[in-house]
């Protein structure tokens, strides 16, 4: 609801990027193609970007986080946020270079996407806001 109607509203969505922001993912190995990650209880959380989350999703903003590393960190990452009742509004695996050129035509859904990496915020074009790992948005 907005300024007094009785219908619902709904508020721009806030994209956040898991890697290097919400955490940093642990691997079994260190060799790239045979990467493999450790269970989410033992990535290094962000724990004040987690409660940053919770607040967001208390005032009814959805924070949908998303990940370009594969679908299987998404299931791990929507594991762990279900496990610990964080409530984000989805999880999803994006590639990256599909995912920059999605944001001109979902403008009118998106509030920012909050990322770590300068390198990606250029992709992000106007959306795009930098924060460090750990810290508020």
């Amino acid at each position: 609801m907005q300024d007094g109607d009785l219908g619902t509203w709904e508020s721009k969505r806030i994209l956040l990027v898991l890697e290097d922001t919400c955490c940093h993912i642990t691997w079994k190995n260190r060799l790239i193609r045979d990467r493999e990650p450790l269970d989410p209880d033992h990535w290094e959380w962000a724990l004040v970007t987690i409660k940053t989350i919770m607040r967001y999703a208390y005032n009814s903003v959805p924070v949908e986080v998303i990940t370009f590393e594969s679908e299987v960190i998404a299931g791990l990452a929507a594991v762990w946020f279900t496990r610990y009742d964080v409530d984000v509004a989805s999880v999803q695996y994006y590639d990256f270079k599909a995912f920059t050129r999605s944001l001109t035509w979902r403008r009118n859904n998106i509030q920012e996407v909050i990322d770590t990496e300068p390198d990606r915020l250029d992709g992000y074009g106007q959306y795009g806001r930098q924060i460090m790992f750990n810290g508020e948005f």
